[in-house]
């Protein structure tokens, strides 16, 4: 697993970034919650990451705490869930607001 990525912000969307680092950008899908601590395009940043493998494609999911991130493992561990919708909910409420809901 690609536990971080350190690197310069080379795009910054409301649903992904580029991180570029060693030559090689890397695409990174990111809840709506992390969006405005990524910092601005040039910015050297840290993003925790967690790697999703199928069978026809691999797809990073970034975000700015470790909260965030052990709760989306939370959520794609229940049935149903996959790291889209996971990152769904993560993107309409916040990681603790979801840990007092539940």
């Amino acid at each position: 697993m690609i536990s971080y990525i350190k690197g310069i912000l080379a795009e910054k969307n409301p649903t992904s970034i580029v991180i570029e680092t060693g030559g090689i950008g890397y695409q990174i899908e990111i809840p709506l919650s992390s969006f405005d601590a990524m910092g601005e395009t040039g910015d050297e940043i840290v993003i925790l990451t967690y790697l999703h493998v199928r069978e026809d494609k691999m797809t990073l999911y970034g975000f700015a705490t470790e909260k965030e991130r052990k709760i989306f493992r939370l959520l794609i561990g229940i049935s149903g869930v996959g790291p889209k919708l996971a990152q769904g909910i993560l993107s309409g409420i916040s990681a603790n607001d979801l840990v007092e809901a539940i």
